[in-house]
């Protein structure tokens, strides 16, 4: 998937900002190959349906997937695509609590998370389903900056789509930085966005990347007898961390398949509400603020969490001879889109083509005045940072390796977590359902009674007093 090309005038262009067809020439202003065109659409496979953001190919049949098979180093690019790998990495991790937590307390309702879930004018990241594959829990992750705004319109759509709640979790995991035990945490723009969603939804979540285990290197200096320690991270996952506000006091805690299945009990509460009370939108009404057509998807829901708006690392900071080998794409100082595609080391100037301007029109910027994403230096530069590191290796013989330890750091299970209290709390028991009771005593029959009555949050078993619902553990459903 690329998202800037070459049309026929040679002009730089951006397929997600214009109206082209198929039949046009197109060509890739790093390798000079032939591109093709795929404009915005919404897709549905393995009944998971998703959008698909306007982009160009280096394969014209473009549903067989093998860009890969195109060696150009446009395909490395963070900023071409429509998902960051770390808002990707987030989704998964997310995605996998959500499972796990419907799997553990919410068996018998078959609820089951799904990505990119489509609604009317609206795609959610995650959104949590019911049996009859309606959505009543959105999940978002919002690793890049946003305006509030923008969360407070999805918000108000997923209400008009009896969504009981819309959980925001925030955050910008690949930063570097010190918080808890992370390496992430949040920046200046992200923690105003979570107190802003905080404070007019009661609950938000932010995430970090959280080291697990190291391998802690001892190296002894030969030449003047002083030892240093390096630190190499061996494994690491998401932590998500909730917070909560009622009252006007607000709660942290780690995100668990405890705290999960309490958020999801909650939101069917309020999707139940929703549907008793369903919201009138008049369909005539072209002035309704509450209706969008399909297209809002593409230009105001889809491109919030790419690395597009992430340019960053100035190339004045960059390795000159990485240089050398690259062509990025860039942004100016003054916020203009374009693509380096020469460095000249000497002058620290690049010759770079804006968006809307013609490759000879080229201009020579100074390396102080133009940015690049961190993601798509990284990723296109690994191999010049494998031959420098072996370099460096050759020239540190003075340097010996006298300890090598692995540490391991303890972490939260969120997904083995499990609490019986809050089990019999979430759980949505139903006359007829066999059930057993907290703390039940020997005589108590062990697969369970069968519920006779529901009635003033109480249960009557057929065979047994009434007791409080949130006392009852289910055991068999009646469906």
């Amino acid at each position: 998937m690329v998202r800037y090309a070459l049309n026929k005038d040679d002009i730089l262009i951006d397929a997600q900002f214009g109206s082209y067809k198929k039949s046009d020439i197109f060509k890739c202003i790093f390798c000079n190959c032939q591109l093709f065109y795929k404009k915005a659409h919404h897709k549905t496979r393995k009944e998971k349906p998703f959008w698909v953001s306007a982009h160009f190919s280096h394969n014209a049949n473009i549903e067989d997937n093998k860009e890969n098979e195109i060696d150009c180093i446009s395909n490395k690019f963070v900023s071409s695509k429509g998902e960051s790998s770390t808002h990707r990495e987030a989704k998964n991790e997310a995605t996998l609590l959500l499972k796990s937590t419907t799997q553990i307390y919410f068996k018998q309702d078959k609820f089951q998370p799904i990505q990119e879930y489509q609604y009317p004018g609206r795609r959610a990241d995650i959104a949590v389903v019911n049996k009859n594959g309606i959505g009543f829990l959105n999940y978002e992750i919002q690793t890049s900056p946003t305006g509030f705004d923008s969360i407070k319109q999805r918000i108000d759509k997923d209400r008009s789509n009896y969504v009981g709640q819309t959980i925001y979790a925030i955050g910008e995991i690949d930063r570097k930085g010190d918080w808890g035990k992370g390496v992430g945490g949040l920046g200046a723009t992200q923690s105003t966005l979570l107190d802003s969603c905080i404070r007019q939804y009661g609950i938000a979540q932010d995430i970090q990347t959280v080291v697990t285990q190291i391998e802690r290197i001892t190296f002894l200096d030969k030449r003047t007898g002083f030892t240093y320690t390096d630190d190499k991270n061996l494994e690491q996952y998401i932590q998500f961390n909730q917070y909560n506000e009622k009252h006007g006091h607000k709660k942290i805690s780690n995100v668990t398949t405890d705290t999960t299945a309490e958020v999801i009990h909650e939101s069917i509460l309020e999707h139940e509400k929703l549907m008793k009370n369903p919201i009138i939108i008049d369909m005539g009404s072209t002035n309704n603020s509450s209706v969008f057509p399909i297209d809002d998807i593409s230009d105001e829901f889809n491109d919030d969490d790419d690395d597009t708006d992430k340019y960053e690392t100035p190339i004045s900071e960059l390795s000159s001879k990485s240089l050398s080998n690259l062509k990025l794409v860039c942004k100016t100082n003054q916020g203009h889109i374009g693509a380096a595609i020469e460095f000249n080391i000497h002058i620290q100037k690049a010759k770079t083509v804006l968006l809307g301007e013609r490759v000879d029109s080229y201009q020579w910027i100074d390396f102080e005045y133009l940015y690049i994403s961190k993601a798509d230096f990284t990723s296109t530069t690994n191999s010049y940072q494998k031959t420098d590191l072996e370099e460096q290796q050759e020239n540190s013989s003075y340097l010996e390796i006298i300890n090598r330890e692995i540490i391991t750091i303890d972490k939260l299970n969120a997904i083995k977590d499990f609490n019986q209290e809050i089990a019999s709390k979430v759980q949505r028991v139903k006359i007829g359902d066999r059930c057993t009771c907290i703390n039940a005593p020997n005589w108590f029959n062990p697969h369970g009674e069968r519920i006779k009555d529901i009635k003033d949050g109480k249960v009557v078993f057929d065979y047994y007093k009434s007791i409080p619902i949130e006392e009852v553990i289910r055991i068999e459903s009646v469906e």
